[in-house]
């Protein structure tokens, strides 16, 4: 649905500032935890405008697809996204501590970004204290659908994430891991 005149995207913009102002009186009225609710329901365009004017550093030519929940905060200033990176559908982000992506990253469909532990009410707490620490990922990463990375992570530049991986540790540059923990499978640059 192009034309010359650039129609729709002028549609699409005066819809997403609809959609940030819907966004505002949700938070106004009914708190931010309504109102983080509604990004779940939004399109793309909107989703970056409403992270952009609450608090979230994203760059340039960013994707980030619908269904993206965030978790544990009351603005996005936690979420620092790089230039050139795309986020797909069904994302889940902890926003307890940062989450910090550089340049050209890939977030595959349902991945799982935490940055927290907090056993609850569970008689684990004795052994399992309440932690939170942030998570990064250097520039020109890939993370495979549905991977886990947990608190404390950095997943260093040229990586891959294979899908359903669950990353509890440090993943080294140019480095191929997956599984369940993730181990390492192999050098990329090999």
């Amino acid at each position: 649905m192009k034309t010359g005149l650039g129609l729709y995207r002028k549609y699409r913009t005066i819809y997403a500032y609809i959609n940030l102002f819907r966004f505002w009186l949700r938070n106004k009225l009914l708190g931010f935890d309504v109102a983080n609710q509604f990004i779940q329901s939004v399109d793309k365009i909107s989703i970056l405008l409403i992270l952009r004017k609450n608090g979230a550093t994203i760059g340039r030519n960013c994707d980030i697809e619908t269904g993206l929940t965030l978790h544990n905060c009351k603005d996005y200033a936690h979420l620092i996204i790089g230039n050139n990176c795309h986020i797909g559908k069904n994302c889940f982000f902890d926003l307890r501590d940062k989450i910090e992506s550089g340049n050209q990253v890939t977030i595959s469909m349902g991945v799982s970004l935490l940055t927290h532990q907090d056993m609850g009410m569970s008689s684990l707490v004795k052994h399992y204290k309440k932690k939170h620490n942030p998570l990064k990922i250097e520039d020109n990463v890939y993370i495979g659908a549905k991977a886990t990375i947990l608190d404390g992570v950095t997943i260093h530049k040229n990586s891959i994430i294979a899908a359903g991986a669950v990353v509890l540790k440090d993943v080294k540059n140019n480095t191929l891991v997956g599984g369940v923990p993730a181990k390492i499978i192999k050098n990329t640059n090999e």
